[in-house]
């Protein structure tokens, strides 16, 4: 049976259902109607029914969800039920705050390795992991399974860093950097824009002081 296609809008949600879901389970919320999950996430409880029956729906009429079974569930189908090993390739203020982030190892993301091409950098210390030369990098990704490599690097230095991780078995790039990588389809990419969040929070704060202009 063919796999039924998933918008981007809905894998987009559903991050954000898991970690909603992940609260109320640590509160101790053992069901949740979608008019209750709604009201929580300002999302339409309409919305919220037809992403669901996207994997099938995971509720019964009149019942609700059961809020660790939701929980688990999601968390399945974004791969969170198995662990990640990744490594962060540009050890400056950025990757060095990435690498101090705990979080990440809650949701089975476990950072193994750090590079840095800057002998400065070299040696340093994030977390108990030592920052290793550029120089080997390969080698340290075939050893260690790493399946994820996260990009913190300048935009001259992460194209040709991300040619060199197409001969590795690395299977996704989080890349931070200020350009957009084209890869293989085999590895998934996920372009990451800081200075984009930010612009679009400069025009929400210009769109709401000309509605309070016009008031």
């Amino acid at each position: 049976m063919e796999e039924k296609e998933i918008s981007q809008a809905v894998i987009g949600r559903l991050p954000r259902y898991f970690r909603y879901l992940g609260e109320l389970k640590d509160e101790g919320v053992e069901r949740i109607s979608s008019q209750d999950l709604s009201a929580l996430m300002k999302v339409t409880a309409s919305q919220i029914r037809q992403d669901f029956n996207n994997f099938g729906g995971f509720g019964q009429q009149g019942y609700g969800y059961n809020v660790e079974y939701l929980y688990n569930e999601i968390g399945k189908i974004l791969g969170l039920d198995r662990q990640h090993n990744y490594i962060i390739i540009g050890a400056g203020n950025l990757g060095r705050a990435l690498g101090n982030y705990l979080n990440f190892e809650k949701r089975g993301f476990i950072l193994r390795g750090l590079f840095d091409q800057n002998p400065a950098l070299v040696g340093s210390m994030v977390r108990g992991i030592e920052v290793m030369p550029m120089e080997e990098m390969e080698r340290f990704i075939r050893e260690n399974d790493i399946d994820i490599a996260v990009l913190t690097l300048p935009k001259t230095s992460a194209v040709p860093v991300a040619e060199r991780l197409m001969g590795t078995q690395i299977r996704a790039i989080w890349n931070f950097a200020h350009v957009d990588l084209v890869m293989p389809e085999r590895i998934q990419v996920e372009n990451v824009h800081l200075s984009d969040s930010l612009m679009k929070l400069s025009y929400s704060i210009s769109r709401y002081e000309k509605e309070q202009e016009k008031s």
